[in-house]
């Protein structure tokens, strides 16, 4: 098996040299797919950093990253950094190390649940969409009870257990 790829290194290589370190600037486009959007990855930057040890070989690897991402309560678009670490040890039994995979579920992890453009974002208007950072709009939302539609719910009481009639 011959691989040619950046990201698979010779173990045999490693090996012989007693480690590898390895920076890397791939193309965003390599790793894409671990996004919903492709647009979502801007930048990549990689350190891998190979050490021998008795029967295996360890990786430690850095991901920095630049994403596009979308404001949870705004929905304006916004770009942040992003850098996370990874460590994968490998057996003297393979040929190859092919850390393509490992490096793509540490940039599909970076982003996180929720993104906010500040702490102190407001949103948008539930009424007419305006984004609330830069006007205001003067509608007034329904604000009433979220228990409301309760309100005309008619209960029927249960005798409470133990009770005596009185007759």
């Amino acid at each position: 098996m011959t691989e040619t790829s950046q990201f698979v290194f010779r173990y045999a290589d490693i090996r012989e040299s007693g480690g590898l370190n390895v920076k890397l600037a791939p193309p965003p486009a390599a790793f894409a797919d671990a996004f919903d959007s492709p647009e979502t990855l801007k930048k990549l930057r990689l350190e891998l950093d190979f050490s021998v040890g008795g029967e295996s070989i360890l990786l430690e690897g850095k991901v920095y990253a630049e994403l596009e991402l979308v404001c949870s309560r705004c929905a304006d678009p916004l770009a942040r950094a992003f850098e996370d670490s990874f460590d994968e040890v490998y057996p003297d039994s393979l040929e190859y190390i092919d850390t393509r995979e490992v490096i793509r579920e540490t940039v599909a992890l970076l982003a996180p649940m929720k993104v906010l453009c500040s702490e102190a974002c407001k949103g948008r208007c539930l009424v007419c969409g305006a984004n609330r950072n830069s006007k205001v709009c003067g509608c007034r939302p329904d604000m009433g009870s979220q228990f409301g539609a309760l309100k005309d719910l008619k209960l029927i009481k249960p005798d409470k257990p133990g009770r005596k009639d009185s007759k």
